[in-house]
């Protein structure tokens, strides 16, 4: 193609024009590079070497008709050039290029065809080439398939399959199955490993089943130390991360239900007095003997080794149930009992009745800790208000007496003198509000140095009723259903000074005969206190403006973040209603209301 193409070029350069450099350069390397493709290797490579050849015979004829016609004629062209370009030649004529040129014309067209039969033999050259080439392709692709096919059956048998039952035998031998054996039996490697494999699997399942004999005998202690050791660092955990150990008894018996599978757990505790007694939670009040058991505060002597021996608890055979008690003591502190109800026919273990005696041994410890932590800050509490109390005394006090003596001689004066009426009635009625206002200075003096003794809040407050009975006509009746637990001691010195705050002006103010506290919960779970009397009611004469009662319990009730309530009817009474919510464990139901008149 490409001496084809410079045959054509070769025309278009017989044009005479001048004759320069130029021209001459250019026409000589179109001669050139004809000549170095017609010599070029890549086709002279393919011609064959048999000289009778057709496309030896082609290639002969268009290279005999350019060195013998053509390259010539462009030898003469180019002289002519290159004497036209010296001084002392007129150089080529036009009619000698116009000669040349017409001659050229006849011979290249028979050079051009001779070129184009040339191609077309190549052309059927290489295609019956190709042709044989792919039948050989055809024939080596068939051979390669077979080759192939045969050596994938032979590596399926001898190799694969072998490997593949060994590959099973192992992931069965992990998973602890040792029966499965390989059918695998040549002499050849894959056969000698595979019955290698069997004999090893066949060891292995003898020596694990010895194995699993001996470790099974020691599966259940095993389990039984971890469940317990599980357990007892639950149950201590919960104890110290608790503010108060009464909260964690409910999680801490449905563990031990479901660790000894019994069928209920109970917890009876005492109160500081060992006069009453609290269960938490009620899950086995169906059972008569456990309820009458977690009522009695000296329960310690109708235990013997675990089991109930009071005959008045046994009077109903069908009614006792399979329970285990144990003592929740610490230092020779008494603080309730530990009481497991068992399924039927399921005696307890020695493992499981020293489990829940450490148990009950942390839940004492836990009880004391918690009862020192509160009567720490109990304490803190009462100084702090006795401080205050003491600075309160030391100065407003003293003041207010002082004020109090001031007045009663301006009265003595006043007497003896002719002074307006207005000035006797401004005199009395300082001497009203400096009176009440002492009165209630000495009621908060009172309030400040309350104490709790013996670290009880039921003593306290059936001491405060008391105290109001007996300096009044008014008869107080109180119902408390909470227990000593039940509110921290911040709470119970609130309670208490509401509570006196309140009787303080039923006494003085309503002209009440009589008057109820209750205290206990509600459907919530929150704490209710409710005073009510049948006096005059609530009235602008029987609160003065400088009467302070109503804001100072309001205040209180802030503190506790409670609800406070007050509705009064005319010559009907008063009522005052207190609801917050509790910062303690939530008690069972299962209490002995505390009633006082």
């Amino acid at each position: 193609g490409a001496l084809r193409m410079r045959a054509y070029r070769l025309a278009s350069s017989l044009v005479y024009e001048s004759p320069d450099d130029q021209h001459w350069q250019k026409t000589k390397k179109i001669i050139d590079e004809f000549k170095q493709n017609l010599q070029h290797p890549d086709l002279v490579g393919i011609l064959p070497e048999n000289l009778q050849h057709p496309l030896r015979a082609s290639y002969s004829a268009i290279n005999q008709q350019w060195t013998g016609e053509i390259q010539p004629l462009f030898e003469i062209y180019l002289e002519g050039i290159e004497d036209s370009a010296s001084d002392n030649s007129t150089g080529i004529s036009e009619g000698a290029v116009i000669n040349l040129r017409n001659r050229y014309f006849q011979v290249v067209l028979n050079f051009v065809e001779n070129i184009d039969r040339l191609i077309d033999q190549l052309k059927k050259s290489s295609e019956s080439k190709i042709q044989e080439l792919r039948v050989y392709l055809f024939f080596a692709l068939t051979l390669t398939v077979i080759l192939v096919t045969t050596a994938l059956i032979l590596v399926y048998r001898r190799v694969h399959y072998p490997v593949q039952q060994l590959l099973k035998a192992a992931k069965l031998a992990r998973k602890r199955d040792f029966s499965y054996r390989t059918d695998y039996m040549n002499n050849d490697e894959p056969g000698q490993l595979c019955q290698a494999f069997n004999s090893m699997a066949e060891d292995l399942s003898k020596i694990y089943n010895e194995l699993e004999d001996r470790v099974q005998l020691q599966t259940v202690n095993l389990k039984q130390s971890n469940r317990s050791i599980e357990l007892l660092y639950t149950v201590v955990k919960r104890l110290n991360e608790a503010p108060f150990p009464q909260t964690t008894f409910a999680a801490i018996l449905k563990d031990i239900e479901k660790l000894l599978d019994a069928r209920h757990g109970v917890i009876c505790l005492n109160n500081q007095a060992q006069t009453d007694t609290t269960m938490f939670p009620p899950t086995l009040i169906t059972s008569k003997a456990i309820s009458h058991l977690c009522k009695y505060t000296n329960w310690q002597k109708y235990l013997k080794d675990g089991k109930i021996q009071r005959p008045d608890l046994q009077a109903n055979d069908n009614e006792i149930p399979a329970v285990f008690c144990l003592p929740i003591s610490d230092q020779n502190q008494q603080y309730g009992v530990l009481i497991i109800e068992l399924k039927q026919n399921t005696p307890i273990a020695l493992w499981q009745q020293q489990l829940l005696e450490s148990i009950a041994g942390h839940i004492a410890t836990a009880m004391r800790l918690s009862q020192q932590a509160v009567e720490v800050r109990r304490l803190a509490l009462m100084q702090e208000r006795s401080v205050i109390a003491r600075e309160l005394h030391d100065s407003l006090a003293q003041s207010l007496t002082f004020m109090k003596i001031q007045v009663s001689r301006l009265q003595s004066i006043l007497k003896n003198t002719e002074a307006n009426s207005e000035a006797n009635d401004v005199l009395l009625a300082l001497k009203e509000g400096l009176n009440s206002a002492y009165r209630e200075l000495r009621e908060l003096l009172t309030t400040f140095r309350l104490k709790i003794d013996g670290n009880d809040f039921n003593d306290a407050l059936k001491k405060t009723v008391v105290e109001f009975n007996e300096r009044s006509k008014t008869r107080i009746k109180s119902i408390n259903q909470l227990n000593n637990n039940d509110l921290t001691p911040n709470e119970e010195i609130h309670i208490l000074q509401i509570i006196r705050e309140a009787l303080s002006n039923i006494v003085q103010h309503s002209d009440a005969s009589t008057a109820h506290l209750a205290l206990g919960f509600t459907h919530t779970d929150d704490i209710q206190l409710t005073i009510e009397d049948n006096g005059r009611g609530l009235s602008t004469a029987t609160f003065p403006a400088h009467h302070y009662g109503l804001s100072i319990m309001k205040a209180r009730a802030r503190t506790l973040n409670a609800e406070f309530n007050i509705t009064s009817t005319p010559h009907s009474g008063t009522k005052i209603e207190l609801f917050f919510p509790s910062q303690q464990a939530r008690p069972s139901k299962q209490t002995n209301s505390l009633e006082n008149t």
